[in-house]
Parts: structure tokens; sequence; C-alpha cells
């Protein structure tokens, strides 16, 4: 939890450089304009999709597309940089060492909100959380706002004059982030995604722990245990006064002894009752959400809403009443005793593993017993899948994979143990939903969940999960209409 060095203050009277004409740059693009800064646009396509709509509605010092410069870009000495850009290239390091400012919308977000923010990230479960605090703070009365790496971006969420924002954060996002203040800050979860952007995992999870940077409560998953010492060495070397809150499956009692951690304690007990400390909360049949990973993230958001003290009552009741969001472990529907369900937004191998948990626990069914199907493949980002091959070795009844990088799951599950002959490979959607339906026996269930980014054969996770409840329903369709 390192702190960084570049900790300037953005000054509007300046001509600022937007990097990136995407979605964020275009909120930057927004702001800029209503606080009256000279700003100018750079994206590194040649006919950014946005560009009409650049020229139509704003008026830019100037725009470059196509390969970025240094020798331009060095006439700007603050670049705000769209998330999907990496600030650790040559050109942006260079940049930083003359002397730039390099930040990104959350930075500057972060200068001038007024207002307290809770902050989530982690390898998965981000949006989930962040939209059911947004929920329940609402239900609770509280004016709140939920953005970021989520739907509307941060700086748009301004203009709502919220009493809470709450913001979903990638590791992206986090890079060029340095002041943020939070009431609450988490990190869920990390697992290896990225893999092509970042040194290595400890890389990647260090830019994920920054997040704890200036919060006044550190919401920890004591599960991850790499992260809860990173919290305790802070706290011990005098470098965080942050208070901590916990929440993990179940309790580590030596731990916390050890470490005399007597705060607020979130946990399940025996995957039945949620409970903070040893009173009970809600009872797990009550919640929509299923899964332990599901369960963790509910404790999550009662954590990171904690020193808000609201109705507990209320904040249950709104739980209840949370159905979750498309993509992600989604019933699309069941067909001849054999139910689908989308979880596209699983992007790698920690969300695919954490949705077959949620529905398969069982780890000593043979083959023929099990009852999970799985479709899985797309773009693996540089990932490691040989813990997903070894779930899928113990956990899978069959698999069913399309993508670029399938053959590197495929692979790593055999060295695993598992099967050959339970494997399929296959080219399309439609192909995928079929092949997956007649493999399939009545109790069974189909998880497509791939483990890996969509942009082999996709826009996005969405567009994917998509066609994938389409081709579901028309094949409901065709059975129907033969029957």
């Amino acid at each position: 939890m390192k702190k960084s060095t570049q900790n300037k203050s953005f000054d509007f009277s300046i001509p600022t450089l937007i990097v990136g004409m995407g979605s964020t740059g275009l909120s930057c693009a927004r702001y800029l304009k209503q606080r009256n800064c000279p700003f100018a646009f750079a994206d590194s396509r040649q006919e950014p999709s946005s560009l009409k709509d650049v020229r139509k509605d704003f008026s830019p010092l100037v725009i470059m597309t196509g390969d970025f410069n240094i020798e331009k870009f060095k006439a700007y000495k603050q670049i705000i940089v769209s998330p999907g850009i990496s600030v650790r290239s040559q050109l942006f390091t260079a940049l930083q060492q003359q002397g730039c400012l390099i930040i990104g919308d959350i930075e500057l977000f972060a200068q001038v909100v007024n207002k307290p923010v809770i902050a989530i990230t982690g390898s998965n479960g981000k949006s989930t959380v962040t939209t059911l605090i947004e929920k329940i703070a609402q239900d609770c009365g509280v004016k709140a706002v939920a953005g970021g790496n989520l739907g509307i971006p941060a700086l748009d969420l301004l203009v709502t004059q919220s009493e809470l924002y709450i913001l979903e954060l990638s590791s992206f996002q986090l890079e060029t982030t340095y002041s943020l203040q939070t009431l609450s800050a988490t990190v869920l979860n990390v697992s290896e995604d990225h893999m092509d952007r970042y040194d290595d995992l400890d890389d990647y999870r260090s830019v994920k722990e920054s997040i704890y940077n200036n919060t006044y409560n550190a919401i920890v998953n004591m599960d991850e245990k790499i992260t809860f010492e990173h919290v305790l060495n802070a706290i011990d070397n005098g470098d965080e006064k942050y208070n901590v809150i916990l929440f993990a499956k179940a309790i580590n009692q030596d731990v916390l002894i050890n470490s005399d951690m007597k705060k607020s304690i979130y946990s399940i007990i025996n995957n039945k009752s949620l409970v903070k400390g040893d009173y009970e909360l809600i009872q797990t049949r009550d919640i929509k959400l299923k899964g332990s990973y599901n369960y963790l993230n509910v404790l999550a958001a009662l954590a990171l809403l904690e020193p808000l003290q609201l109705d507990q009552q209320q904040q249950l009741k709104a739980i209840k009443e949370y159905k979750g969001l498309p993509h992600r472990c989604e019933w699309v529907d069941k067909i001849s005793g054999v139910e689908f369900y989308n979880d596209s937004k699983g992007t790698n191998t920690g969300a695919t593993i954490a949705a077959i948990d949620g529905f398969e626990s069982a780890v000593d069914k043979k083959a023929y017993e099990r009852s999970v199907i799985l479709i899985a493949g797309g773009v693996g980002k540089d990932a490691d899948f040989s813990e997903l091959g070894e779930i899928i070795e113990k956990k899978i009844k069959s698999t069913v994979l399309m993508g670029i990088d399938s053959e590197l799951i495929k692979i790593c599950a055999l060295n695993a143990g598992a099967r050959n002959d339970s494997f399929y490979s296959v080219k399309s959607m439609a192909e995928a939903v079929s092949t997956a339906a007649d493999i399939a026996e009545a109790g069974d269930l189909v998880l497509f969940s791939p483990a890996c980014a969509s942009f082999d054969m996709y826009a996005n996770y969405i567009k994917r999960g998509d066609d994938f409840k389409e081709k579901v329903l028309a094949l409901k369709g065709e059975l129907k209409n033969a029957s």
C-alpha cells in the first residue's frame, strides 16, 4: 500500500490533454467544459466512433488521432488518461519524468468531490456489491448514486449532487488515482486478471490495495490472506491509521487473537446464516443471490455501509429484495429439465471458479454424478488456467469450449486429470448451446462462464451474454415447435 509521489492539484486554468475518446474521455470533456478549462483530445484510433460527436459537442484546442506522439503530448502539462490506456508505457513514463501531471478521471473526481465516497475494487463481485450498496442506501433514505467503472462515469455523477457516492474502481483506474479519500473502501478479492498489463499477480494486487490509501475504514476480506496481512503490517508499521472492519466465510479466531483485531466481524455460519459477531442478521434462504461468493458480497456491502449507521431492518429488507445484475449467474430458462445460467461477466478464472462453487460444492462426486456442464473460452489475457483446470476435473460433468484460448483451458484440465472425452470444441454460440443441451440430462444445469474476455468474438461481455440468452431461448422455441 505504497503512497504515490505524484500528488499535484489539477489546475483548471491551463490547457489539458484528454487521452482516449471513449465514455470516460467524453465525461472528462463535459466536466472540463463546465469548468471552462481548455482541452485537447488524443486517441490512438484513426477514426474513433465518437469523433463526429466530439466535433459537434465540444471545441477542443486540437484533436490528435492515430499513433501517439511525445513531441505533441509534451505541449500539455496536465494529461487525463482513460483507463483502457496503460500509463506504464515509455511515453507516459517519460512525460511524468518531465513534470507532467498524469491522472485519470477518478483522481480529478477525488480533487473536487465534497461528499462521502465508498469505493469498491476486486477481481470479481465489484458490480454486485456496488449496486447492492446503492439500493440499500437509497432504501434507507440516503440520496446515493453509483458509478465509476460501472455505468455512469465518476465525473458525471457530480451533477446529481448526491449525499453519497459509491464507486466501482478497476485496477486501471486506481493506477492513476492518488488522493481519493473514502469513508470506506475494500478489496473484495484478488485473482489473476489483466496479466497482459501487469508484471505478475503481486503487481496487480498492489494496485488493487492502493484503494486503502486515505480511507477512514478499511473493509478487509479475511479469506484474502495476503491482503489481510498487508493491512495488518501497514497498521503495525504506523503507515495507516484507518479503522478495520472484517468479513469472511468463517472467522479465524487465532488470527484475530494474535493481531488483537477486536473489530466488527461479518461472517457466514454453515452457509445458512449471515452474522455480525454472534448476532444473526439474515438467513441465506431469504437472499435471492445464491452461492457463498454472493453471501460474501452481501457481507462486504453491510461492512462498507457500517460507518453510516443506517437502520438495520431497512438494510436487510433491501438485501432480500435485491435480484442481482444481468450476466452474473443470471438464470435464463429451463429446457427439458435442464437449467441454463448466463455468467458472461465471468471474464477471468476467479469469477468462473466462484460461479462453479456456487452451484456445485461437492468435490467427491464421480464424473457421471455431477450436474454442471460448463461453457467457457475466449481471450485468456495471459492467465494461468491451472486452478480452473483442477476445478473442472473435480466438479464439472462436461465442458464445452469455444474461442481463441479455449485449448489452454482444456490442456490445464487434462493435466489435472480430467477425461479427454468430457470436452467438446465448438465454433459458435449456437453450437455451444446445442451441444450443451445434447449432453445435459434432466436435473443438470448449463453454466456459461467463459473465464475469458470476449473480444475475439464479441464487442463486450454484454453482447456475448445476450447472444447466449438468445440462443437458449431460440433452442427452447425450436423444441417447442418440434413437439
